[in-house]
């Protein structure tokens, strides 16, 4: 049950020019969040822009606090707006919204597979993972350039091992995700003990679930799309499924998603 809530901002952090982490306080949503779950944030107040952003939840922070946190990228008027809300504003949220992650089996390895921004959606799964004693994962993420490497402190403060790749070559491999992923997936007896989770642009959750496919490897994709209202009934932000006799399928990400296995959405 999603809750409606003026959340309160209680930290605003800029980790580079483009990129933010947001510290809200909701008990209610921070007691009832799961991986992989996302909220619809108002910017600021008033009605211009009039519809919520959806926001994946970056972390869940431990104790008592009630406090979660959102990374975000500033693309657009909304998200410049947000970058403007001081500590003590409140900002009206809803959530959390979606089916999250399901969580691996005991003895599977989890690959995170991130595009750019779509890392916002892995670090509550990396403590979901290590609570219920699931093996540790590994990262392989991708973006443009250096600069939209976002949150890797994270990640290393946990440990968790990083292969990075950027298209102009700036760090890591000179390329896009795929070339990490292949050797990962190239012996069918490894690869069947791996399984997926993918965030990013849908060329590359294209790209990463056919490369699943041929492999064996299970595949998780968290679909990032346009939601207008974040609770399935605009139908704003609908995926097309595979169908039957009857003709194609669709399924609305806010809802039935945003994460889904790569065998029930068309990309």
């Amino acid at each position: 049950m999603p809750f409606d809530t003026p959340a309160a901002v209680v930290r605003h952090e800029s980790l580079n020019r483009d990129h933010f982490l947001l510290t809200l306080e909701s008990p209610s949503i921070a007691r009832a969040a799961r991986a992989g779950q996302f909220v619809m944030l108002q910017t600021r107040d008033g009605t211009d822009p009039l519809l919520r952003r959806p926001m994946s939840i970056f972390r869940v922070l431990p104790g008592r606090s009630g406090r979660f946190q959102i990374l975000y990228k500033v693309v657009g008027r909304g998200t410049r707006y947000l970058a403007g809300q001081p500590v003590g504003a409140r900002l009206a949220t809803l959530g959390p919204l979606g089916n999250g992650f399901r969580l691996p089996p005991a003895g599977t390895r989890p690959v995170l597979v991130s595009g750019g921004i779509g890392i916002a959606i892995f670090p509550f799964l990396v403590e979901t993972l290590a609570k219920t004693r699931r093996r540790a994962p590994v990262l392989v993420y991708g973006a443009r350039t250096k600069g939209d490497l976002a949150a890797l402190g994270f990640f290393r403060a946990q440990r968790v091992p990083v292969r990075l790749a950027t298209e102009d070559g700036s760090v890591g491999v000179r390329g896009f995700v795929t070339r990490l992923l292949e050797p990962l997936l190239a012996a069918p007896e490894e690869a069947a003990q791996l399984e997926l989770f993918v965030c990013g642009p849908t060329p590359m959750l294209q790209a990463v679930a056919a490369l699943a496919a041929r492999a064996g490897a299970p595949c998780q994709l968290a679909l990032e799309s346009q939601m207008p209202c974040g609770i399935g009934v605009c139908l704003g932000c609908v995926v097309r499924c595979p169908g039957d006799d009857q003709g194609p399928m669709f399924r609305r990400v806010c809802t039935e998603g945003p994460v889904f296995r790569a065998t029930e959405v068309l990309l």
